[in-house]
């Protein structure tokens, strides 16, 4: 499995604004269902021992038997101090899984039809309680931070719901252009640029979604897809 650097678009077209489809296009659904498939893959492997590079193996594997043509941008595994950065510039390597550790899996597929998805999970190895409550708790931060998004709402807007409560949990952002995701479009991604303090551009469309943190010692990250409809936020 290759990162690919030509851009095929979808055949559905895809115009962020207000007349912007009311449900997202089918091929984005499967391209997101591919690639939440894929992480929970990936974390499924979560063992102390495992080395990154087995992981990526064992994700890309199941990404081309279910007939996935590349990935958009690396694969980015994470165990141990390499869960504390998610970056192209940062590819699975020879870490290897602690006895009490994170493993960390964001994975970006490319369909048959051009369609992108993207989507991170984490699992947590051995007995770690204070890895458990933070994911935990990011989880839940994410998914009532999701359920407040409204179709036009502006990317600072929710960047600052998300980080005032990551903030008042005891989280720390950890994604080094200090934003929580980006947009998604036909066959790119970041065209309407990131969820950051910065950037008051409407969210239409796809847009991922994906908070990276870290409390104390622990670093961890949830990601999915959001559909911001004509009259509706749905998660993909």
């Amino acid at each position: 499995m290759t990162t690919t650097s030509a851009i095929t678009k979808p055949a559905w077209d895809y115009r962020p604004g207000p007349d912007i489809a009311f449900t997202a296009p089918e091929g984005l659904r499967a391209a997101q269902k591919l690639a939440k498939a894929a992480a929970l893959v990936g974390v499924a492997a979560a063992r102390a021992g495992i080395r990154e590079v087995e992981v990526e193996q064992r994700v890309h594997t199941y990404l081309q038997q279910q007939g996935a043509v590349g990935i958009w941008t690396i694969t980015n595994v994470g165990l141990g101090e390499n869960t504390r950065v998610c970056f192209p510039t940062q590819g699975p390597g020879e870490q290897i899984a602690a006895e009490q550790d994170v493993l960390m899996v964001d994975v970006h597929p490319i369909t048959a039809d051009g369609s992108w998805g993207d989507c991170t999970r984490c699992a947590i190895i051995g007995d770690y309680p204070e890895a458990v409550q933070a994911l935990r708790d990011l989880e839940r931060i994410h998914y009532e931070t999701l359920a407040l998004c409204r179709p036009g709402m502006p990317a600072n807007e929710l960047f600052a719901l998300s980080h005032q409560r990551l903030t008042q949990e005891g989280f720390i952002l950890l994604d080094l252009l200090g934003n929580i995701g980006h947009s998604l479009t036909a066959g790119a991604a970041y065209t309407q640029g990131f969820i950051d303090a910065g950037n008051a551009t409407p969210m239409w469309g796809a847009w991922a979604i994906e908070p990276f943190a870290r409390r104390g010692e622990v670093a961890v990250k949830v990601e999915d897809l959001l559909w911001f409809g004509r009259e509706g936020c749905e998660i993909l």
